[in-house]
């Protein structure tokens, strides 16, 4: 069972893309971790997911 479905997320601040379409599927019992460089986008991924972000 599906539990949280992301599907062509994108973000932009002032013109610059800090996520193109992103996707991401997290099925009922699985555990996914957020890893990047810094300024790759994890913060403002994880600020979309829980609407603090637009």
């Amino acid at each position: 069972m599906v539990l949280l479905e992301l599907k062509d997320i994108s973000k932009e601040y002032s013109g610059k893309k800090v996520l193109d379409t992103v996707s991401l599927k997290i099925e009922s019992g699985e555990m996914k971790v957020v890893m990047g460089p810094s300024g790759c986008g994890k913060t403002t991924l994880l600020r979309c997911l829980v609407r603090l972000e637009e």
